[in-house]
């Protein structure tokens, strides 16, 4: 009796092939990639016996297009991008390897988007106060996770630039902090506060231990650089503790409402974007959208229609 093959067994080839060009061709980040087969695997399974090597090029341009049809409206906005641009380089990939003879790229449909069409997704000030009120500041964990939160508390930093912080960037004789560029953007040097100096010396001094590894924060064995990933139920278990309700349950919510107090503080949108790092003001303006009190300055009267 012939063996029926599992949709994982079939796939599992093309997924395989399609991660080591992504690295050794297209020198694409191992994060990267995984985010990109969280939409191609669901494609590949709707394909069902399709989806092998000698199969894949019998797909034809309207089974994509009806595909992206119906999977997109699920997302959001920024979701959907990441889901055609993940398509886009699959398919580029299927056409490098010579596994389908058309460009199936130009299958994919442009969905619209609109520049500032959403508001930034974050949480009120006084909420980030209570965050850091959040870990436990007697454990190594807590002294590190309070130092971790409170960085991005006062720079407004994304938490790459925070979480892999190195210790040459502590710059501790001219009273500074460095933040290399992030996403593009530009390195950052702020004044070392005295606050943030403390929580980062009691974390060296008596959370992180003795090693040679040139990141500040670790994991809680003290032999690799903290991960990330490691901190995602942390985060949520802070947020459940405080009684913070919020759609962005993470990390960059801190940045939103820090420069949404900067906005709420009439502070310049020039200083705002070089204070966050920007390099085009543009990405500075969705947050303009939050100062509530501000736009109701520009609302215009409503004027009742009497029948």
């Amino acid at each position: 009796m012939k063996k029926v093959r599992s949709r994982n067994e079939r796939h599992s080839k093309l997924i395989t092939e399609y991660r080591e060009h992504q690295l050794d061709v297209q020198c694409v980040l191992n994060r990267t990639i995984d985010q990109r087969l969280l939409f191609v695997v669901p494609f590949l399974k709707s394909l069902g016996s399709k989806a092998t090597i000698s199969e894949i090029g019998r797909i034809k341009p309207h089974h994509i297009h009806q595909y992206v049809m119906k999977t997109a409206p699920s997302f959001s906005r920024k979701y959907q991008q990441e889901f055609l641009c993940a398509l886009r380089s699959f398919f580029k990939f299927l056409f490098f390897k010579g596994y389908t003879t058309v460009r199936l790229t130009d299958a994919i449909p442009k969905l619209p988007t609109w520049q500032l069409s959403t508001i930034p997704r974050g949480i009120e000030w006084d909420s980030v106060q209570k965050l850091l009120t959040a870990p436990n500041r007697n454990t190594p964990n807590g002294k590190r996770n309070y130092a971790l939160l409170l960085l991005m508390a006062t720079y407004g930093v994304r938490y790459h630039q925070a979480g892999t912080l190195k210790l040459k960037n502590l710059r501790w004789r001219e009273g500074t902090i460095y933040f290399p560029p992030c996403k593009g953007g530009r390195p950052l040097s702020f004044p070392l506060y005295p606050d943030v100096a403390e929580a980062l010396l009691d974390y060296i001094k008596n959370g992180r231990g003795r090693n040679l590894l040139e990141e500040v924060f670790l994991m809680k064995n003290g032999t690799e650089p903290l991960k990330r990933t490691s901190l995602f139920s942390t985060m949520q278990c802070y947020y459940r503790r405080m009684g913070i309700k919020s759609n962005g349950q993470g990390f960059h919510a801190i940045r939103h409402a820090f420069a949404t107090k900067l906005i709420k503080e009439k502070t310049p949108i020039k200083n705002i974007s070089d204070i966050l790092g920007h390099t085009s003001i543009k990405s500075t303006y969705v947050y303009t959208k939050v100062d509530v009190s501000q736009l109701r300055t520009i609302c215009r009267e409503w004027i009742e229609v009497k029948s």
